[in-house]
């Protein structure tokens, strides 16, 4: 056994951001995509909360599955972002609904 070679240390910085963009993207596409799908249901707005939740949390690991099969891990964080940040333009786009 000796010290850890550079390769190691490669491989585990690529699951580790991995790891993150999984977990903490996960998150962040989930709570973008619930509040696009919130304001663009056509229900009044605390009864549209509920199944965008709900449709939320099946988002959650495609996520995540996204980020573990992602060909490298900035293709994984950048993909990540970019469903993030097209699920928030889309919830920006859509605006508040009436009262």
């Amino acid at each position: 056994m000796g010290a850890p070679s550079r390769r190691d240390w490669g491989y585990r910085a690529n699951i580790a951001t991995r790891a993150v963009a999984g977990s903490l993207g996960a998150y962040l596409v989930a709570a973008c995509f619930a509040s696009a799908a919130a304001r663009i249901l056509p229900m009044p707005r605390l009864d549209a909360t509920v199944p965008a939740t709900m449709l939320a949390l099946l988002i959650a690991p495609l996520a995540t599955i996204w980020a573990f099969l992602a060909p490298g891990p900035l293709r994984a964080v950048g993909g990540i972002l970019a469903a993030a940040a097209l699920l928030a333009g889309i919830a920006w786009a859509a605006g508040m609904p009436p009262r």
